[in-house]
């Protein structure tokens, strides 16, 4: 009789960036990092404020996969 291990599978996760508003401090999430340049602009939804920020100043957060089938 073979004996099989049982590996418990990883849960998907995605990740997205967050930075603080300057002026509210609200947090910004930011969805497509790849994309994203060294410096760049977002609008905050709280206080409708833009401002520039830097990309090493941003954090990311790792979350659970939304879809309902998983990627292959």
């Amino acid at each position: 009789m073979l004996a099989l291990r049982y590996q418990p599978q990883k849960k998907a996760v995605y990740q997205r960036g967050v930075i603080a508003c300057g002026k509210c401090a609200a947090p910004i999430h930011i969805h497509k990092l790849n994309t994203l340049a060294d410096e760049f602009s977002v609008h905050c939804r709280c206080c409708g404020s833009r401002m520039i920020y830097s990309k090493p100043a941003m954090g990311i957060e790792e979350l659970p996969e939304r879809r309902r089938k998983p990627r292959r």
